[in-house]
This record gives structure tokens, C-alpha cells and sequence, in this order.
């Protein structure tokens, strides 16, 4: 957690950094030594605490702690001051400080505040998190929705797509583990979708910017869009997103890429890398027919032009890595049509993926209610959650959030017309931890809130 001191005087500093060291070992301790040097701090760091002095040469304490409302409005700050006057307290309620501290501080009060700062911090993140996590899921599922109250914070999508089976979920995700405050994901049909959020957009900047540098996994590639404090764009980047992703086949796997370069490359490599992704997808699915016909047209694309083959060495090891064989694919189409034939006919004399997606099933069914995702299905089976993802498509015709929502909806009105159990019963017992969002999914869903449909099934 990081903490702001905010004092012309030293020897202050000195004195409440020691305390702080002692009472939280792990936090760290800036400085700032007036409202200007605050302002700026504030700017460029997150801030769970931040302790300011009203008694200060040039932008006084109180005026520095109106500006810094507007720069970060969720870090928690405590006036200090030595003098004792009811006029300061008035002012410093008026601007919502956490408490009117006098000094000096003694280690009570520190522990006391840094504390309760770190609750406040935790809360805050957890709501902000919630809310751009519905967000995302909201219009994945094509429903209307907002930022609410982080409407003023800068956000981007990352959509990762991982074309190698045989990669852990843990492998996936770890990249974006230290940015995990200022993430939240789901996994979709057509991968891992990330929105990044933060109210800085520098601090957005430089996160962007380490993921971009990183190395990634043969097989993982991530696509981002641009920066924005507008929902509107961000939705409607995530169909270019999904589309220009496919441009991985022929630039090659394991990059990142931005969206708006990629969306200046012609129409035509766009198509084949289309179908390229039909072909993957049809593989995956075990189903002979459409991989059959995708391979031909596949193949018979490489043969009309030839100018794809100044891309032959990334597709050959993005084909590889569907097949799970060597990277060394012949480069010329007509061979290539006999290796992608064995395939389908391997296909054929593979094991069914019926049994394995039954399994699947029965187990969402039977645990529906539990808070399981994509990521833990890959865990338990050893399969991908983009596999998993396209196995339950093709088996049940709709994504997998809609059918565990599908299934706990189900559930919930069974228990709204056989039990007397209150609607926050039913929420918790259907796998929900909020009840107004269950009252939403539910009104969106069956058109009535669950009160309304327990009064109309009794009537």
C-alpha cells in the first residue's frame, strides 16, 4: 500500500515514517513537502492514505486537499495540524476528510488510520473490480450497462488468444498477475478478454506498455485497443478485436499487437486468416466435415496466392500447433493438402468428444452453483478454456456464462414457487453474491423481478 506524508517540516516526515515501519513493515512511504509537490504525487501514484498539513507555504493543506479530491477521489486523507481550531475542522469536514488529526501522531493513531485505510482501499477495489466486470460480462452478453461511478477512468481491452493446447491457465495469466488491481478478464469462445482500468492514464500507459514488451508462450497472443474514458468505444472495438486477432496466423503467435496498426492490413490476408480460424476451430470441435472443407479452401487460397508464402514460416507454425506436430509443414499447397487430409482422417479414428464434453456438462450441472469459470474447467479436464469454450458452443449451441446463468435462473425459479425462502436466500443459494445483480439478471432475463414472478406463479 502506498502512503502519502504531506508536511513542510522534516523532522515530520522522519517521525511518522517510523511509526508507520513499525505498525505496517510492508508499506511504502512517500513524500511530498507542500500542496504542489502533493498534487503531483497524487498524479502519478495510487494512494491509499495520504496524511496532509493544513500549515503550509504556498497552496495551503485545505485548498491542495480540494484539488486532490478531483485527482484521487479513492485515497483516504487525514488533516494534521497543531492548531486546534474548530474553523479548520469545519472546512476539512466540508471536503470529506477521513479525520482531523492533531499532531504529533503517536503509533495508536497511525495503526488506527492505516488500517482503516487499507479496509477502505480493499472495499473500493472490490466494488471497482465488480463493476467493470459486469461491465464486461454485460456486454459480452449484448445487455446495456455502464462504468457508474468510475465513469471518469481510463480503460482499454487486451483480448488473449492461446493456440497451444498443451499451455496451463496458469502459464496464460501470468503475465497479468502484477497488474491483477487494475484488471479484470473472462474467458470467452474467442478467448481470454481483459478490460484494464485506472483513473490515470498514464499509469493505464505504462501498463500497456510493459505487457507489450514482454515475452510470451508460442501460442499466446495478445491484441489491444486504444485508450479510452468512453464505454461506447471500447464496445464496439470488441468485434475488431476478435477479427484482427486472426491476423496471428500469418504475423506469427506469441506477440502482442496493437489493434489500430493491424487494422491497416488488406482485406484479403484478413480472409484467409478467417478461414484459417474456421480450419482451427473445426479441429478443435472434432468435426470432420467442416475441417475437410476448410482445409481445401485452405489450401486452395495458398495456391492462388502465392504472395502468402512470405508468411509460410508463421503459418506453418500456426498449423503446427493446432495439429500438435512439427512446425516443418511443407510449403508447397498441393503436399499440405495430403498432410491436412491424414489429419481429418485422424479425425475420424479418434476418440469421440462425446464422452469428454458429457462430462463437461454433468459437471457444470452439478456445479453451477459454485463460482466456476472457464479457467477452472481447464484446470480439472487438462484441456484448454478456449477449447472448452468451442466444445460447449458447438454441443450446446450458446457460451458458457449464458448456460451456468441459464442453469442458476432455472433453479431460482424453482425455489421462488416450492420453498418460502426470501429472494436473498435464493440469490446465495443459486450461486449469486450480490442480490440487486441477481435482481437484474433475473428482471432482464424473465421480464419480471423474482417477487413479481413468486406472485404471478401464485396467482
Amino acid at each position: 500500500m502506498n502512503i502519502l506524508v504531506v508536511d513542510d517540516e522534516p523532522l515530520i516526515h522522519i517521525s511518522i515514517e517510523k511509526l508507520i515501519q513499525r505498525c505496517s513493515p510492508d508499506d511504502a512511504v512517500h513524500h511530498a513537502y507542500n500542496g504542489r509537490e502533493m498534487l503531483d504525487a497524487l498524479t502519478g501514484c495510487d494512494f491509499a492514505l495520504a496524511y496532509v498539513d493544513i500549515k503550509m507555504p504556498g497552496i495551503s493543506g485545505l485548498e491542495a486537499m480540494r484539488q486532490a479530491r478531483e485527482i484521487s477521489p479513492a485515497t483516504s486523507y487525514y488533516i494534521m495540524t497543531g492548531f486546534d481550531e474548530f474553523e479548520y475542522a469545519k472546512q476539512a469536514i466540508r471536503l470529506r476528510v477521513d479525520d482531523y488529526l492533531m499532531k504529533p501522531l503517536d503509533l495508536k493513531t497511525i495503526r488506527e488510520t492505516v488500517d482503516g485505510a487499507r479496509l477502505h482501499a480493499q472495499q473500493n477495489l472490490e466494488r471497482r473490480k465488480n463493476t467493470f466486470r459486469s461491465w464486461l460480462e454485460s456486454t459480452l452478453n449484448r445487455r446495456d450497462s455502464s462504468f457508474g461511478e468510475y465513469g471518469d477512468c481510463y480503460c482499454a481491452l487486451l483480448l488473449v488468444n492461446t493456440d497451444n493446447a498443451s499451455l496451463s491457465v496458469e502459464a496464460i495469466q501470468a503475465p497479468f498477475l502484477p497488474y491483477e488491481d487494475h484488471l479484470v478478464s473472462v474467458y470467452t469462445e474467442d478467448g481470454l478478454l481483459l478490460l484494464g482500468f485506472s483513473e490515470k492514464s498514464g499509469q493505464l500507459h505504462e501498463m500497456f506498455q510493459a505487457l507489450a514488451a514482454l515475452p510470451y508462450p508460442q501460442g499466446v497472443t495478445c491484441v489491444s485497443t486504444s485508450i479510452t474514458r468512453e464505454p461506447g468505444e471500447l464496445k464496439s472495438a470488441i468485434p475488431e478485436l476478435i477479427k484482427h486477432a486472426h491476423l496471428r496466423v500469418l504475423l506469427g503467435t506469441g506477440r502482442f499487437y496493437y489493434l489500430k496498426p493491424l487494422q491497416d492490413y488488406a482485406a484479403a490476408l484478413l480472409d484467409f486468416c478467417h478461414v484459417c480460424v474456421g480450419w482451427q476451430t473445426a479441429y478443435t470441435a472434432g468435426d470432420y466435415t467442416a475441417f475437410s472443407n476448410h482445409s481445401e479452401v485452405l489450401c486452395s487460397q495458398l495456391k492462388a496466392h502465392p504472395e502468402l508464402q512470405e508468411y509460410g514460416e508463421n503459418l506453418s507454425v500456426f498449423l503446427s500447433l493446432v495439429l500438435d506436430c512439427s512446425p516443418e509443414l511443407p510449403s508447397d499447397p498441393e503436399l499440405l493438402r495430403e498432410l491436412l487430409l491424414q489429419a481429418a482422417r485422424d479425425l475420424l479414428s479418434s476418440p469421440a468428444e462425446d464422452t469428454r464434453i458429457q462430462a463437461i456438462i454433468r459437471f457444470i450441472q452439478e456445479h453451477y452453483r459454485e463460482n466456476i469459470s472457464a479457467a477452472d474447467l481447464s484446470d480439472r479436464f487438462g484441456l484448454s478454456a478456449n477449447y472448452i469454450s468451442n466444445l460447449l458452443k458447438n454441443s450446446l449451441g450458446i457460451r458458457y456464462n449464458d448456460y451456468v446463468t441459464q442453469l442458476r435462473l432455472n433453479h431460482a425459479k424453482e425455489l421462488l414457487v416450492s420453498t418460502h425462502q426470501s429472494v436473498k436466500e435464493i440469490t446465495t443459494a443459486c450461486g449469486y453474491y450480490s442480490q440487486s445483480h441477481f435482481t437484474k439478471l433475473f428482471l432482464e432475463r424473465e421480464g419480471c423481478t423474482p417477487s413479481e414472478y413468486r406472485k404471478n406463479w401464485n396467482h
